[in-house]
């Protein structure tokens, strides 16, 4: 690089490069990285199954089995397995995936000294939250379900006792841990050089996109950018990890222990909304910039020599829209609607 802003690129020579050019490629990158990450979450979890069906099948053949009992009770701990590996794999193959192609943006360092207070009124408001977005996909299902567009399928918990306990610790930390290092972990990370805002909106838009159906993604997206801002704010993906784990915990123990109690489930998520809303107050009236976040980006104009240039040289919105409109993204996108489609069930 030299004092006019010029680069030399070996075949080429000396060529110039604006600022505006580098950060349209910088977007266009990390949204091509997100997009990858998306298609991987959308397909991963299909292509795995077969190889987790052979493995299991493999296993299978040197178990002991003398009797009915037994055969029952390894159908069972093998159909386990076999979930867990196309479901984990699903998480596991992106995030070495990232790691590898992420760069010094997933080796950055941030600060993590925060007051244990924020971190509790950051996991009461999430708790609050979630028990809003709950309630919200439940009435959409409803609504979505009464006019013959969407079929509503819950996943019944296992009645016994060493199962439920199994189930609630893959269901809410095994699967929570790898989707809070892989989305908050190291895809934020990779977008936080084109402001935290932006960031901020990136993985929350990869979350919703990366979930079952229309009200799901919703859910998770409206989630995502809790669990985003709580890292953000605290610096570690710590506390948006015990919130995440939370939050799909209560609802979970709702369906075991209260299953049929409606009173007993409304008193919860009342009882969670007001915790929220109390944990909200709180941070607005001890902090008034608790919800600006940082709008630090790559310095661009320095990277090609015009050093007297703005830092950024596209609004938010510019940003969003040249994310969005990359191949990759867009083929994940489209993915993802055919699939939530296909999941309607359309009534003549």
């Amino acid at each position: 690089l030299d004092c006019d802003g010029n680069v030399y690129v070996s075949g080429y020579g000396f060529i110039h490069l604006d600022p505006q050019d580098i950060e349209r490629a910088e977007i266009k990158r990390s949204a091509s990285i997100a997009g990858v990450i998306m298609l991987m979450l959308l397909l991963l979890p299909s292509l795995l199954y077969i190889p987790a069906q052979l493995f299991v099948t493999r296993i299978a053949g040197w178990l002991p089995l003398d009797s009915p009992q037994q055969l029952v009770e390894w159908n069972a701990v093998l159909t386990q397995v076999r979930t867990d590996i196309w479901r984990y794999g699903s998480f596991l193959i992106p995030i070495f995936f990232l790691i590898g192609t992420g760069g010094r943006d997933v080796r950055q360092r941030s600060n993590t000294a925060f007051p244990p207070v924020t971190a509790a009124l950051g996991i009461l408001c999430c708790l609050g939250l979630s028990a809003l977005a709950v309630s919200a996909r439940v009435w959409l299902n409803d609504v979505l379900y009464n006019v013959n567009l969407v079929e509503v399928n819950s996943q019944t918990p296992p009645t016994v006792p060493a199962a439920q306990v199994i189930y609630l610790i893959r269901t809410a930390v095994i699967g929570v841990i790898l989707e809070e290092i892989l989305i908050r972990g190291l895809l934020l990370r990779v977008f936080r050089k084109h402001s935290d805002a932006f960031a901020l909106m990136m993985t929350a838009i990869v979350s919703g996109l990366t979930c079952g159906n229309l009200t799901e993604g919703l859910s998770c997206a409206l989630m995502a950018l809790m669990y985003g801002y709580m890292t953000l704010r605290t610096g570690s993906i710590l506390v948006s990890t015990i919130s995440h784990c939370l939050c799909v915990l209560w609802p979970e123990l709702l369906n075991i222990y209260f299953a049929g109690n409606q009173l007993a489930q409304i008193t919860v998520v009342l009882l969670l909304i007001t915790i929220g809303l109390i944990a909200f107050s709180i941070i607005c009236l001890k902090d008034g910039n608790a919800f600006i976040l940082s709008s630090r980006t790559m310095d661009y104009a320095r990277l090609s020599g015009h050093v007297n240039r703005p830092r950024s040289q596209f609004t938010f919105r510019k940003k969003l829209m040249i994310s969005l409109t990359s191949a990759f993204f867009t083929a994940s996108a489209a993915l993802w609607i055919i699939q939530a489609l296909q999941k309607m069930m359309i009534v003549s």
